[in-house]
């Protein structure tokens, strides 16, 4: 029997140097005979940071620099086409991060942003009952 979920989460994803190791280690990951709802899941998140790695040494890029902590993959995976952060539950930990603040600041940035994209929603929904009216509302208190 593999690794289970929680062996797999813990798991540090693999650096591969070239593609026959990389091609090993995704095999490895997919070929598994006893994968499962979980599993599953932690053999593509593996797999896709295994490649993230090679690609990276590949290009020279440096691996806890800014290059490589470039949040693109969370965007394209996400599907998310405006601006966003991460917050880390951990930085509560810690006075010098003041986690309300960093929200706050990044949603005023964010503002033009929504205010534009709430007067297209508003344009594209004009028909009565085409979202909830606490939406609409919302979409009208950005929009302004």
């Amino acid at each position: 029997m593999g690794q289970s979920e929680k062996q797999m989460r813990e798991t540090e994803a693999a650096h591969p140097k070239n593609q026959k190791e990389l091609i090993k280690e995704i095999a490895r990951l997919v070929e598994r005979k006893d994968h499962d709802y979980g599993t599953c899941v932690y053999a593509m998140s593996l797999a896709s940071v295994a490649t993230f790695n090679y690609v990276a040494h590949r290009l020279g890029v440096s691996g806890p620099g800014f290059q490589a902590s470039c949040l693109d993959i969370l965007r394209r995976t996400r599907m998310m086409r405006g601006s966003f952060i991460l917050l880390k539950a951990e930085d509560l930990l810690y006075p010098q991060y003041d986690l309300h603040k960093r929200l706050d600041e990044a949603i005023a940035g964010w503002r033009p942003w929504l205010k534009k994209e709430a007067k297209k929603l508003l344009a594209k929904n004009r028909k009565k009952g085409s979202c909830a009216p606490a939406v609409r509302l919302h979409w009208q208190r950005l929009a302004k």
